[in-house]
């Protein structure tokens, strides 16, 4: 199937002369990123062979190569999301200003991130995107995947940041550059080369689409979660993740990302058998009255853009935030 769909791109790119037969192969191109994604993910959580080194090492080279994505940056910044989903100061998939809110929470006060180590702050630039943040999410998706491209390189050439292959990764990523480059000049124009970066791009932006909808419109929290019964692991994964309602013949579209219910539940479980722990988690959430949300695709985007423009009218009527001065603190005697 993998073969069948970069075979397919790369020949149509290079082997035949027409725009449109480009453009196809652009296309092509978009979803084996997108389908490759759901190995690589697996890979991310050792849930192929079960073992870490081989799995890891695996994604370093081949998935770096193929995709152009670090598994090392993907792993440190997937690891943290896991553990503590949705916390405005310690989950970077949700930590996206000055460009992105998905809750007023990030717009009340600054705040550290503890990923990124630096503040957050809703500043004249940040009241502007996120201002209009739901007509900009679906073009911003488009063109995330650029921005994974830059966070991979930042962490392969960050000598402080610990990783494993460091050296392998950063040759496939080379490598990865280099065939895409190559790929996309030899198509018969400047313009026809950039048309097929974007198009190949945004066609793999569905892939982001299908992350941000399964945690945007659902709660957060402030610092730490697992305090008592109420916010304990199994209630937290479920109260701050959604699942995506659809037919069993449609799993290979959302490679497993339809599950993320039972993902977040169980992190190395294998997608083959998210459905069948789907049943199972069912069970357990009717049972103790814990709600399971699972609306379908297009609900999930509905839900996540009207979250994003609550935030937004929020932002519009949300002052501007400055950094808190601990020095200055310090001297007036505060807190």
């Amino acid at each position: 199937w993998f073969a069948s769909l970069l075979g397919s791109a790369l020949y149509l790119a290079l082997a035949c002369q027409s725009t449109t037969a480009h453009m196809i192969g652009a296309v092509l191109l978009g979803i084996f990123w997108q389908q490759l994604a759901g190995v690589g993910h697996d890979l991310g959580h050792s849930g192929v062979s079960h073992n870490f080194y081989l799995d890891h090492w695996v994604g370093s080279v081949f998935g770096s190569a193929l995709m152009g994505i670090s598994t090392g940056w993907w792993k440190r910044s997937h690891n943290t999301h896991h553990v503590v989903c949705n916390s405005v100061e310690n989950d970077p998939d949700i930590q996206h200003m000055p460009v992105m809110a998905i809750t007023n929470e990030q717009l009340k006060n600054p705040y550290w991130s503890t990923y990124h180590s630096k503040w957050f702050v809703m500043d004249q630039v940040a009241k502007f995107f996120i201002s209009y943040q739901h007509y900009i999410f679906i073009p911003l998706m488009m063109l995330a995947r650029f921005n994974l491209y830059a966070q991979s390189w930042i962490m392969v050439l960050t000598p402080s940041f610990k990783m494993y292959n460091r050296v392998h990764e950063a040759c496939a990523l080379t490598f990865y550059f280099i065939w895409n480059i190559a790929v996309a000049l030899a198509q018969n124009t400047w313009f026809e080369s950039v048309a097929f970066v974007l198009l190949s791009h945004a066609v793999a932006g569905i892939l982001h689409i299908q992350i941000v909808i399964s945690h945007w419109s659902m709660e957060t929290y402030h610092g730490n979660a697992y305090n008592n019964k109420d916010d304990e692991w199994y209630t937290m994964q479920i109260k701050t993740t959604m699942n995506v309602d659809c037919y069993e013949w449609l799993d290979w579209v959302h490679i497993g990302l339809q599950f993320q219910i039972e993902h977040h539940l169980f992190p190395t479980l294998p997608r083959h058998n998210l459905r069948i722990a789907r049943r199972m988690v069912k069970e357990v959430c009717q049972k103790h009255n814990i709600p399971y949300h699972e609306p379908n695709f297009f609900q999930a985007v509905k839900e996540t853009l009207q979250a994003l423009q609550q935030t937004a009218h929020d932002a519009r009527q949300g002052k501007i935030q400055t950094v808190p001065n601990r020095i200055m603190e310090a001297m007036n005697a505060f807190g």
